[in-house]
């Protein structure tokens, strides 16, 4: 089985970037990330400081056999098991979000966590059970480089807890071979990412196959699916703009998939319809919209 290593990153969703492997459509492979602010984590006791970080979300690239300009790639995740170490949190009067919520001077507010048997240790009176998410997916724009840690209809940094094993993502093609961009696990995160370090940041082995699909009608945004529901992500500068996009990119996918009339269609998602924000602490907002799949039936 391939495997793409966390020795090769890259800080920046590009057109030249180089993919480590390359893989064919319906391949299961594997992929090492690396921790989100670089590899200075290496024990329990270690203490986080802007010396020791390489900050950015790197990723791990992946190039597709066959992708084209125009296609979409339908990435499925089979399983994303976390390294044993993980951390959350920030430093100083650094995080906005912190600060006004309780304005204060918080300090170092960093905490690091063993992640073993299935839990996060938390404190020694708490285990929380280990949910193990992709922080950035994403592929290659056509145009500008854009940031890691930056989301957008390629996707990127979107932080969303539903991108998970058993998860189906629909991306965008725009370049040959896409150039799959993987990094920033979380073995567990809340709504918000309010600690900016959002979830419990840690390292992982990602196995997956990719498939190409042609390009959905109306295309705007990031599509996810698992065996219950239908998601659409969205990450914009504004919530509202968020929420427009991602209710748009559901309605669309629902009538075509579902044959469902329009104003039908919008009529149940009134109903039905959930509106999440997973972060909103990115230069860029996330919401995902929901819809389950028994509704559609």
């Amino acid at each position: 089985m391939k495997k793409a290593l966390r020795n090769t990153l890259v800080y920046k969703h590009s057109s030249e970037n180089v993919g480590q492997i390359t893989v064919s459509p319906g391949e299961i492979f594997e992929v090492e990330t690396e921790l989100c602010s670089g590899d200075w984590l290496t024990s329990i006791d270690c203490v986080y400081s802007h010396e020791k970080a390489k900050s950015g979300n790197p990723c791990v690239v992946i190039a597709v056999d066959g992708a084209k300009p125009g296609d979409s790639i339908r990435v499925h995740f089979h399983e994303i098991i976390p390294g044993n170490l993980g951390y959350t949190g920030f430093l100083n009067r650094e995080h906005p979000l912190a600060n006004k919520i309780i304005d204060q001077d918080w300090g170092n507010c960093m905490k690091v966590v063993r992640i073993e048997d299935g839990f996060v240790h938390f404190s020694p009176s708490i285990k929380l059970p280990a949910k193990p998410m992709i922080g950035t997916l994403g592929t290659a724009p056509k145009g500008d480089a854009i940031q890691n840690i930056s989301g957008g209809r390629h996707g990127g940094n979107m932080d969303v807890q539903e991108v998970c094993a058993g998860a189906i993502v629909t991306l965008p093609v725009e370049v040959d071979g896409a150039l799959l961009h993987v990094g920033d696990a979380h073995a567990i995160q809340g709504d918000g990412e309010i600690n900016s370090a959002g979830g419990i940041e840690c390292r992982a082995l990602v196995k997956m196959h990719v498939e190409i699909v042609p390009r959905p009608a109306n295309n705007g945004c990031v599509r996810l699916e698992n065996s219950e529901e239908l998601c659409t992500i969205a990450c914009e500068g504004d919530l509202e703009e968020c929420c427009v996009a991602a209710t748009r990119e559901l309605l669309h996918w629902i009538c075509q998939d579902y044959g469902m009339d329009q104003k039908e269609a919008y009529l149940l998602l009134g109903q039905v319809m959930t509106l999440r924000i997973p972060q909103l602490v990115n230069p860029t907002r996330t919401i995902v919209a929901t819809v389950k799949k028994a509704f559609l039936k």
